[in-house]
Formats: C-alpha cells, sequence, structure tokens
C-alpha cells in the first residue's frame, strides 16, 4: 500500500467496499480511514443493497465478482439508488480482459488488485466535493427543516419527508424517540410550519412536575380553588391557545390526568381547577415520549383511548447511532455554533478526521444532546490558539469521557456488516480468549513503548485509529512513534 502521507484527504467521504476477500476489505479500510474516509463494508449482495438502501453511500468499490456472481448487478443496484453516486471496479483480471472491454456501462474508474490507494483517493476527491464544515448544499427537505433539524442522512430524510405535510394539518402529533433524539425540535418544526405559526409555543414536561400540582400546570385554577391558591391561575392550555402545546414525557402522565386530557381533546374545552365555566380550546396538541405506549397500555399504564387519540400522525427520530452520516455535520454545527456564542474570532479550528472517525464510531447513549454538549464543552475549554482539535484534546479535557471512548476489546464494526458464513471470510467477532504483552524487566522506556504499540496495532489487525484509541493516545503520536521507529 502507497504511504498515507501524500493522499488526498477523504474527510466526510462515505464509502462502500464490496468484496469476499476480508483480508482486502479490512487492508483497505484502515487505509481509507486513516484519510478520513467513513467505509462501510460489505461481503455479501444482500449487505450491500442493505447498506445502500439505508445508508449514505458516496462512492462504491466493488469486486467484478462480487458474491460469485457478475458484479455489474451491485452497478444496477447502486446507480438506481444513487444515479450522482462514483462506482469503481476492482478485479485480479486486466482492465483489458473481454469482460470490461466489451461491457456496455461505464465507470468511474478500474482497480487491478491490489488497490492502489493513492489513485482511488485521488479519483475520489477530483470527482466529488463533500464539505462537512459546511450546509449550504441542502435538498429543498433539509433547506425547509434547518432552522431546526440538521441531518443528510436517508434514515433522517425518511423519518421527516412526512413533516410538512404532518404540520400543515391540526391534527395531534405523536413524536417518538430516546432521549436526546430532538423530539422538542421536532415539535417545534410542526409547529413553525403550522398554521398555528403565528401563536405561541407552549413545552411542558410531563415528567417533571410533581403528580399534586401537574393538574394546575395544564388548567389552572381560580382563586381560592385550594389553599394557598391566592390569585387565579392561568394553565399551559390557556396560555398556548391559537399556538401549539407541546406534551413531553406523555408516557409519565398520571392516569387520572389522562381521563381529563382525553376528556379535553374531545370536548375542545375545558375547566380550571375550582372554575366553573368552561374555556374554549384553539390549539395544535404535538406529544412526545421515549417510552413505548404500546406496552404501556398493555401494562395499564397508558389509556387506550388516549393512546389513539393522540396517535393520530407519529414521527419517530433514529437514535444518534443509526444516522452515522450526520454526526460529522452535526459535531461541526455545534462546534461552530459555540466558538460564535463564546465571541471567538474567525477561523475556528477544524475537526481532525482522526476525530471524527472516533466520533462516528460511539453508542452515543444521550444521542445528539450528548454530542451536542460535549463540542461545547470542548468549545469552552480549547486554548485560543488551537487550529484544529484532534483526539489528544479530548484526552486532555475529559479524560472520563475518553476513557469511554476506548475499545479495550475490540468489537465489530456497528456500522459495518458481519461477513460469517462464508468459506473464505474470517468472522469479525472471533477474537482470542488469552492476550497480553509481556515486557521485560529492565527494557527502556523508548523500546517498551514500540513493544506496546506493535502490540496494539496486531491486536486491531493494523488498524492505526483503534491501536491509538486502546493506549490512550493521539492518531498522530502513534504515526511519529512508528516512523522514529523505521
Amino acid at each position: 500500500m502507497t504511504s498515507t502521507r501524500t493522499l488526498p484527504d477523504l474527510n466526510g467521504v462515505f464509502l462502500l467496499i464490496a468484496d469476499q476477500d476480508s483480508s482486502n476489505l479490512r487492508n483497505m479500510k484502515r487505509y481509507l480511514t486513516e484519510l478520513g474516509a467513513i467505509v462501510h463494508l460489505a461481503g455479501t449482495m444482500t449487505n450491500a443493497t442493505g447498506i445502500i438502501s439505508n445508508k449514505l453511500v458516496h462512492a462504491v468499490l466493488a469486486d467484478a465478482e462480487f458474491d460469485k456472481r457478475n458484479g455489474f448487478e451491485i452497478f444496477q443496484y447502486y446507480k438506481t439508488a444513487v444515479p450522482s453516486g462514483l462506482f469503481y471496479f476492482m478485479s485480479d483480471k486486466s482492465p483489458t480482459d473481454p469482460v470490461f472491454k466489451e461491457s456496455p456501462i461505464e465507470v468511474d474508474g478500474f482497480f487491478k488488485k491490489p488497490v492502489k490507494i493513492e489513485a482511488l483517493a485521488q479519483s475520489i476527491r477530483e470527482k466529488i466535493r463533500v464539505d462537512t464544515s459546511s450546509i449550504s448544499k441542502l435538498d429543498p427537505l433539509t433547506e425547509l427543516l434547518r432552522p431546526y433539524l440538521i441531518f443528510r442522512s436517508p434514515v433522517m430524510r425518511r423519518g421527516l419527508m412526512i413533516l410538512p405535510k404532518v404540520a400543515a394539518s391540526s391534527h395531534s402529533v405523536l413524536v417518538t424517540g430516546e432521549t436526546g433524539t430532538g423530539k422538542e425540535m421536532v415539535a417545534r418544526a410542526i409547529h413553525g410550519l403550522s398554521p398555528f405559526a403565528n401563536g405561541p409555543f407552549i413545552a411542558v414536561n410531563c415528567g417533571a412536575i410533581p403528580e399534586s400540582l401537574i393538574e394546575g400546570e395544564l388548567f389552572g385554577h381560580e382563586k381560592g380553588s385550594f389553599t394557598g391558591a391566592q390569585t387565579q391561575h392561568r394553565g399551559k392550555f390557556e396560555l398556548a391557545r391559537n399556538g401549539t402545546l407541546f406534551l413531553d414525557e406523555i408516557g409519565e402522565m398520571p392516569l387520572a390526568l389522562q381521563a381529563r386530557l382525553l376528556r379535553v381533546l374531545e370536548e375542545k374545552q375545558f375547566y380550571r381547577v375550582g372554575g366553573e365555566k368552561p374555556i374554549k380550546t384553539h390549539l395544535r396538541i404535538v406529544a412526545a415520549t421515549q417510552v413505548n405506549l404500546e406496552k404501556s397500555v398493555e401494562e395499564g399504564l397508558f389509556r387506550e383511548d388516549l393512546y389513539y387519540r393522540l396517535n393520530v400522525l407519529r414521527i419517530h427520530l433514529p437514535a444518534l447511532r443509526e444516522r452515522i452520516e450526520d454526526i460529522p455535520l452535526l459535531a461541526w454545527t455545534f462546534l461552530e455554533r459555540a466558538f460564535a456564542e463564546l465571541n471567538r474570532n474567525k477561523p475556528y479550528p477544524s475537526l481532525s478526521s482522526d476525530l471524527i472517525q472516533i466520533l462516528v464510531e460511539q453508542h452515543w447513549r444521550g444521542n445528539v444532546r450528548e454530542l451536542k454538549n460535549l463540542m461545547t464543552r470542548l468549545a469552552v475549554l480549547l486554548p485560543g490558539h488551537v487550529r484544529q482539535v484532534v483526539p489528544d484534546h479530548l484526552a486532555m479535557y475529559f479524560p472520563e469521557k475518553m476513557m469511554s471512548f476506548q475499545d479495550f476489546r475490540p468489537e465489530p464494526d456497528r456500522y459495518d456488516q458481519n461477513f460469517s458464513g462464508h468459506d473464505n471470510v474470517i468472522e469479525v467477532s472471533s477474537y482470542p480468549t488469552e492476550e497480553g504483552t509481556f515486557i521485560p524487566k529492565g527494557t527502556p522506556m523508548k523500546e517498551a513503548e514500540e513493544m506496546l504499540i506493535r502490540a496494539a496495532l496486531k491486536y486491531n489487525g493494523g488498524n492505526r485509529t483503534k491501536a491509538a484509541k486502546m493506549l490512550g493516545i493521539g492518531i498522530r503520536t502513534i504515526r511519529r512513534k512508528i516512523n522514529e521507529a523505521e
């Protein structure tokens, strides 16, 4: 393979490599990942079509006899799904072989195995322009929702495609998804694009208000209706008149209050606590939950009739780990916003490809909110002279966070397919049960470092990024140490 020091930067480019040769797949992924690319691997046609259908793929490099069939099949599938995408073939055969010379299709390039990474990277960089620090090139849906939600991934596009039509109606909407996925931002987008946009947007967290107070918070109360009610109080339903009422964590609402909420939705009027005069409602209800309401209904924790009343229209938000194509864009956007709020002078520091790779590989239990908080803290703590954010900054400022990023025991890539079930492919989830590195007493520090680096590289199949993460050092550091050893 060609030295990566002279290769073009592939930061922000999403590639699919399709081959049954697992050694070639991992080899190519190792080098292309170091150039900043996000690489998907496929060992079967089923895996390849699944990735093409569900993930962002800017370019495909496929074996000409992929999955023991004519490799042109994957070409046709990819070009149907992504007409503007790049497609390359690789093969043990020569480009002058009749099977290629007589082919009626035109591809962006042909590479003889082993593929020269420099030539592949140069071709991709010349033919594609991917800017992960900008959101200027957007499709109409992304442009429409940009004030509220930032995305480019196919899974988000599919999930939000109905949002404009949903917003244009006046029906109730149920937004589902894990905590931190952006349910309130979806509710704000619905409000902003709806006939109620000129009215107020009122949000209430049904799980954060004590059960004894939530009825008064929602419907208000009259003066003297209970001990301590010294003045009249208008509730959220009244405050949200002609606007949108966002009921977050609706699954946490007490059953008794669920019954009253159902009655209000059906009769379109309510009474303040202690009141005798009905108050008409004219608003849009958007409810959100991170719990499975269907299961709550089965367990008797949520009213079935209220569930169907709220679930007229539904939008589900995927977890961040299911939309990894958006992570580089989100990370840069949050960092840029934080720098702007701090009045930091431009140009802002960039994100290194090594850092982006680390961010992409994380589980993100707190989803988009967790990523936003991390980028904000980085912006606050980053010295003014820094021009690029690298993994070492995570280790420096967030050692406890960096510890959670370490893959001390490698796992199959979360966004790749498992290649087991093929005779010529090693199952990626198989690892030795006994591991260790013995360093003799009295070994000089420099030699000990070299031994640990070699062991980490061997353990991670030569992947420098994972080896660096295992050792808790930056990818630049491990590269320098390797060069010094050579």
